[in-house]
């Protein structure tokens, strides 16, 4: 179990709890604990609401592996935004308990090792390196012990994320699930719903997981997982041995960071694969996991009110339903949970 080294109260009732994770003078050292990308000491937040039910939510912030780094060491405190925002009108989990993930490992909260990667490759020709410490497994462990101590009975647990936070979660629900093994858990993925290099295999097992050390993260019995080149057969295993959670996956349909930034392949050949994939997991578990793909090439939904140019809100229209709308309804488990495709995409 990890122990942060301070806790910072709230200043008044409903506030924003700190708890921040002392940096050793030699952060290679045995025991090795959580750390982010450049060697800053990790925090996490949590907020006390009335209900007793839990959200629990990854943010994002990129990705880095041995030739690519492109990430944020998102350390900011819980944003009052989107679906955190508790006086947002409408909002089905404005009164939940918070626990608040932070991302800054590059590594989708599933790295164990420290490595030389590059400083970044946007604009520059020779980018350099530096030594990088991807330990979102053991950020997330000791975020989830916090989580535990601080609400050790929810009722019922959202795991969300945007980006690499959404990805995250795939990550974190077996986790999850080990400490809560009865509770509910509906998972709100919004942009990091598993599509990635289709037919390429070693991207997700040597670039991605083997470079992250990440490997025993896949269960031998999934053995499978990357024969399409995608995370959704890892998402199958998972609906097939807990049947106490359901899922629903929001995304654009050319979502340009997800496929021309990070993945780094034409906008069409990612949103064939967005819609064939999920198509297929929605056949296979319908009652349990559902869809919502917006028209476009925006990131990310959940975490603002209004849409922006090239973004998008609670507010997004997808299939004549709003975002928020879509939340509300999958948080209630009512008939208006259902699968939502743009018309232009079906």
């Amino acid at each position: 179990m990890f122990e942060p080294e301070s806790t910072i109260e709230p200043e008044q009732e409903g506030g924003v709890m700190t708890h921040q994770f002392a940096v050793p003078e030699d952060p290679s050292a045995e025991p090795r604990g959580p750390l982010c990308l450049r060697g800053t000491e990790y925090t996490v937040d949590t907020r006390e609401g009335s209900s007793d039910a839990l959200v629990i939510y990854l943010q994002g912030g990129g990705a880095c592996w041995d030739t690519f780094c492109s990430a944020f060491e998102v350390t900011n405190s819980l944003p009052p935004s989107g679906i955190l925002n508790p006086e947002l009108e409408g909002n089905p989990v404005a009164d939940w308990d918070v626990l608040y993930l932070p991302y800054c490992d590059g590594a989708l909260f599933a790295g164990d090792v420290d490595r030389v990667l590059p400083n970044s490759v946007i604009g520059e020709a020779d980018p350099g390196e530096s030594q990088a410490y991807q330990r979102g497994l053991q950020n997330l462990t000791a975020a989830l012990d916090i989580g535990l101590a601080a609400f050790p009975n929810p009722s019922r647990i959202l795991l969300t994320g945007i980006s690499g936070g959404g990805l995250g979660t795939i990550a974190a629900l077996p986790l999850v699930r080990d400490y809560y093994p009865e509770t509910e858990i509906v998972v709100f993925n919004d942009s990091g719903i598993g599509v990635a290099k289709e037919g390429d295999a070693d991207f997700l097992n040597e670039t991605l997981l083997a470079g992250w050390n990440a490997t025993s993260l896949v269960p031998e019995s999934c053995s499978d997982w990357t024969s399409n080149g995608h995370v959704t057969r890892l998402l199958e295993w998972q609906l097939a041995a807990d049947d106490n959670f359901t899922m629903s996956a929001l995304s654009f349909s050319a979502d340009s960071v997800i496929s021309t930034f990070f993945l780094m392949i034409p906008a069409a050949q990612f949103t064939e694969s967005l819609l064939s994939e999920t198509g297929r997991t929605t056949m296979l578990y319908e009652d349990r996991y559902k869809r919502a793909i917006a028209e476009g090439t925006g990131h990310t939904f959940v975490l603002t009110e209004m849409a922006s140019d090239g973004g998008g809100g609670l507010d997004t229209d997808i299939a004549g339903t709003t975002v928020l709308d879509r939340f509300t309804a999958h948080i209630e488990g009512s008939e208006a949970w259902i699968d939502l495709v743009d018309e232009g995409l079906e």
